[in-house]
């Protein structure tokens, strides 16, 4: 995935998250409105809309290894983690290195949301959760639990198609499983990923002090 997140790669091409959300990856871009950075891409791309998805939004989530939904051997998919806890586990597969680079160990590096019908996020990302840095579209991963599965997108600027605005959008289908058998099994693994988890931010946040600050500005 390209630049930035992810983790709306693909935060990641994870972005890629950031991710975002594949070897492209996504890189900081400049942080600019996210309700303006999609315009183009939403021009661009049209399908047709898709149902919200089931991973619940939680602000924070648990390191209690006594979770039976986080046991060892347990056949695992999107209720027993939070979008936090999947979009962290597909941002460890696609670029782990730019995910971790765009945390640094500290809330406000990474945010989640969700892309609702009618919102100008584009079409083809209705209904799917997303981690972002808040970059250009490549810094958004946009995701959504298909059963067993989880089916993520992202912006693909290569350098190839003059521009992200003109940049592809890729889908990929990942195995829930595989991600848990990865990435969250022994755990270390599990307090690992629970500390990026607890540090992903509600996209709200950012809007926030986006809009805190666009005010400051303005009576200046």
């Amino acid at each position: 995935m390209k630049k930035e997140l992810i983790i709306g790669t693909v935060f990641l091409g994870c972005s890629a998250i950031l991710a975002g959300c594949g070897t492209t990856t996504h890189s900081a871009k400049a942080v600019t409105h996210p309700q303006t950075v999609r315009q183009d891409i939403q021009k661009k791309h049209s399908t047709q809309p898709q149902a919200p998805s089931s991973a619940a939004n939680q602000d924070s989530v648990t390191n209690d290894s006594s979770s039976s939904a986080q046991s060892d051997g347990l056949s695992y998919d999107a209720r027993h983690l939070s979008v936090q806890q999947l979009g962290t586990l597909i941002c460890l597969l696609k670029d782990p290195d730019e995910f971790k680079g765009a945390d640094n160990g500290q809330p406000g590096g990474l945010y989640y949301g969700n892309a609702p019908q009618g919102s100008d996020y584009g079409q083809q990302f209705w209904g799917m959760d997303f981690l972002t840095t808040n970059g250009d579209p490549t810094s958004c991963l946009y995701f959504k639990p298909d059963g067993p599965n989880v089916i993520i997108k992202y912006v693909d600027d290569d350098g190839t198609t003059g521009g992200v605005a003109n940049a592809p959008v890729k889908t990929e289908s990942i195995s829930i499983q595989r991600l848990v058998n990865d990435y969250y099994i022994s755990q270390d693994q599990k307090n690992e990923v629970n500390g990026y988890a607890n540090r992903i931010q509600p996209e709200q946040k950012w809007l926030d002090r986006f809009n805190q600050n666009s005010s400051s500005t303005n009576n200046n």
